[in-house]
Parts: structure tokens; sequence; C-alpha cells
């Protein structure tokens, strides 16, 4: 405007001069206008925030820094309780040695006297004792195996036998017709004996076999020898046998010729029994020696016998003299016998072989000048327990 001078009033005037503009919309519409305007909806776009990553990647550092350490202590802990069962291990095995080493280096006679703690678990027992039956009846019978007899206790459920004998107080007899046949000879390694041929039966205390006309008792003296064996071990409660034949009468078997009630009771010293497979038990076996007495049979025990079928139980450096007293077997050892020092399986024997010789005579057995005070179950100070049984077996139907 440098050639048209513009004054302020022609600019006013031309200001009053131009249309008056009203808006006669009320707000509501305005608002709802404005609403619709596309130009307000374009999103607004913020600026990037570049500390955001730099952000993260600290806290990642963080997180980091407290897992790690944590995870490598986790780790050493494990190692470290891993080295300690190793550790407590070789401990205890180090401490046994020494233990060892230390009882080896102090044991002494007196020491050996006090000592009971024996590793007796191996052991294997060959009798049973009455305070060891419970919830059983012991029954004894003579089984053979290679015409020899060996006397084996089956323990029977006493829930069995009432079942089967409801009336109670079943006999020796009545128990052995009720279960002989029922016997596991065979399994345990022994031939098919019994049951015997014939019939059974008590009368005026003595024991009854009715004979069939049919039998092998007598084939040879072997025969019959086996047959009398397993009859006295079967029936030791019993004194006297009577063999009767079918009718009723009284016989006896060619080789005996005397019909007469026979002795059933003759007690003979207890050896080692080995089966074919390998299998100890301890049996009686008959000599040529007189044994009628206690000391008799006990000192019998020392001698040798043929063959590889039994063996003496008493070591080869183990000597002894019986006396009775108070009417116990009292066995003095010539040398103060030490156990320790023998094969824990064959101490065992020659005691439990003792004990079983000597209630073939109804007496007990003591041993005198033993370094140790018990074995395994027995107490050495003083009588040793009576047998009930000899090689026990468990008698499952």
């Amino acid at each position: 405007m440098t050639n048209n001078q513009w004054d302020d009033n022609k600019l006013e005037s031309l200001l009053h001069s131009l249309p008056k503009i009203e808006d006669n919309r009320s707000k509501e519409q305005i608002l709802e206008r404005l609403k619709r305007d596309q130009r307000l909806r374009k999103p607004h776009r913020m600026k990037p925030r570049k500390w955001m990553p730099i952000l993260v990647t600290a806290a990642a550092l963080v997180l980091l820094s407290l897992l790690v350490p944590s995870m490598l202590k986790n780790n050493e802990e494990a190692i470290e309780d891993a080295e300690s069962v190793s550790f407590d291990a070789k401990r205890a095995n180090d401490t046994e040695n020494e233990a060892m080493e230390e009882s080896a280096d102090t044991f002494s006679v007196s020491e050996a006297k006090e000592s009971t703690a024996m590793d007796f678990a191996a052991v294997e027992s060959h009798v049973v004792l009455q305070d060891e039956l419970f919830d059983v009846i012991p029954f004894q019978i003579g089984l053979e195996q290679s015409a020899y007899i060996v006397p084996i206790t089956f323990l029977i459920p006493d829930s069995l036998i009432q079942s089967d004998f409801p009336k109670g107080n079943p006999t020796t007899v009545d128990l052995y017709n009720k279960y002989a046949a029922e016997f596991p000879e065979e399994e345990l390694g022994f031939n098919d004996y019994h049951p015997y041929k014939g019939r059974l039966y008590e009368e005026n205390g003595i024991l009854h076999h009715q004979l069939p006309d049919e039998h092998n008792y007598e084939m040879s003296s072997s025969t019959v020898f086996n047959y009398f064996s397993s009859m006295r071990e079967t029936f030791s409660g019993y004194e006297k046998l009577q063999l009767v034949d079918e009718t009723g009468k009284p016989t006896s078997f060619p080789s005996v010729g005397d019909s007469n009630v026979m002795d059933l009771k003759r007690p003979f010293p207890y050896y080692r029994f080995t089966t074919p497979s390998g299998k100890a038990y301890l049996a009686p076996l008959g000599t040529i020696e007189s044994v009628d007495t206690v000391t008799q049979g006990l000192s019998a025990m020392k001698n040798k016998v043929n063959g590889d079928t039994y063996e003496s139980l008493v070591p080869d450096n183990v000597e002894y003299e019986v006396r009775v007293e108070d009417n116990i077997a009292v066995i003095t050892f010539t040398e103060q016998l030490d156990v320790t020092a023998l094969e824990q399986n064959a101490v065992n024997q020659m005691i439990e072989g003792f004990m079983l010789t000597a209630q073939g005579y109804d007496k007990q057995v003591r041993l005198e000048n033993v370094v140790q005070e018990s074995f395994g179950k027995y107490d050495l100070t003083k009588a040793l327990p009576m047998p009930v049984g000899s090689n026990p077996t468990w008698f499952t139907p």
C-alpha cells in the first residue's frame, strides 16, 4: 500500500461496511461437528523415547547379576552334598576299618570273655528250641536219602492243626497219619519214603505198625536198618514198637526173627550229614562201639568216620572230656576254646551237635573252659537248652 495510503478512517469505515457474521449453532451442534471432523481424528505421533532400550538392557544385566551367583551357589551346594555323602560313606568305612584295626591290636582274652557282638547272621541253626515256637507245632520225621536217615522237623502252623483236629490234643501218630503224605520229601532232596505202608496206631502206650502182606521193608539188612532208624527218629516219644500182620497178630521181619515188642529208644552221637547238593544237616549215626551213656555218646562225636557223607562235628584240634554233674553233661575243653578262632558255622554245628546228642539221653549239656561267655543265641555260662527238634523247616500244605 505504498501508492494507496489507507488511513485509519478508511480502514475503520471498510470494516464497518462488511456484513456481520453470526453463528446460531448450539454448543451441542458444534461439539458434534468437531467429533466428525477427520482432521481432529489423525493420530498424534509421539516422539520415540531413546532412553527405553537403555533401561531394558540395564534391567536385564541386573537380573543376570542376581541369578547367576544363585545358580552357581546351588550347583556348588549340590557338588558339596555329593562329596559329603561320599565322604560320610568313606568315613564310615574308614572308621570301621580303624575300629577293626584297633580291636585287633587291643583284643585280649579278658575282653573276649565280655564280647557277645559276633556276626551270627550267616550261621544256620540246626535245632529248634521251645521258646522259638510261636503258633507252630514241631513234628520230627526221619527222611531217607541214599540209604541214610536224617531227622527233619516240620513246623506245622497251629491254626492248621486246630482246623484238622477240632477236638484238640492230637498224638504223634495222629499227626503222622494226617500229614505224612503231604511232607515235601523230594523237594528237600530226599527219597519218597513216607507214609509207611500199612496202618499205624497206638495201643496201651505202645506204637503198633500193621504191615500189609506186600512191603519192601525187609528186602535187605539195609532196608530193615533204615526202617527202624526212620521209626526211631519219627516216633521218638515212644519207647516200644510192635509189628503186627493184617490179622492183628504180632509179627516181625525174617532177619529179626523175634516177634516181641522192640525198643525204639536208642540214642546215637550226631555228625554232619551232607547231601549230594551240598546241603548240611545234623544226623545221628550208629556206631560199633557202645554208646549206652551220655558220656560215651558225647565222647564218640570226636571219632572220624569213613566216607564223605558223614563227618565229625568236632574240629581236629579240639579235645575235651565229659562228665555228668547234677544230671547235666559237662564238656570241659582241654585247651581254652576261642570260638572266634574257628569257622562260625562249624562252631555252631559242634555246639548244637552236643545238644542233640545229649538230648537222646534226656540230658542237657554245659560247656566249660570257653573264652567267650556267649555264642549267637546261646549263653555259654550255663546249661544249654534241650532242643525240641533238629533241622527245622516250615510246612506249608
